[in-house]
């Protein structure tokens, strides 16, 4: 049996939906299971903020040895784990081989919010203002 569900709550089609399409503008952007489409995007990040803002210079320089860095401006320093979850542990070991606390560490999973961005170039009306300050 097949049943359309149309919807602009990305986390509802993430839940309730085997297989998910985005349409932009009529055109169909992207169809696969939520897990193909969020794992196309890339893999999870993990977000670190300094105990201390004059540790934020050693936190990136620790952190750059896993992939790309991204700050957002308020102290914290994200990274992409191209290792997925596995590497979190790593990711704690380095900090605490660098001496270095933390007041935050957070891991992000890539969103079918992400995957909208990713694929049309702009965020879904009505998103999360959680990603706005990303």
């Amino acid at each position: 049996m097949t049943v359309f569900l149309t919807t602009q709550y990305l986390e509802e089609a993430d839940a309730l939906a085997d297989r998910v399409g985005i349409i932009d503008h009529g055109k169909i952007v992207a169809e696969g299971t939520p897990a193909q489409l969020k794992g196309e995007i890339g893999s999870p990040s993990v977000e670190v903020v300094p105990a201390e803002e004059s540790a934020a210079e050693v936190l990136a320089e620790t952190l750059a040895a896993f992939g790309t860095l991204a700050r957002n401006g308020r102290g914290a320093v994200m990274v992409q784990l191209p290792g997925g979850e596995a590497q979190l542990a790593e990711v704690v070991r380095a900090l605490d081989q660098a001496h270095l606390k933390v007041a935050s560490l957070q891991l992000h999973q890539p969103s079918l919010d992400d995957v909208f961005l990713a694929k049309t170039g702009r965020k879904l009306e009505g998103a999360g203002e959680e990603q706005d300050e990303q």
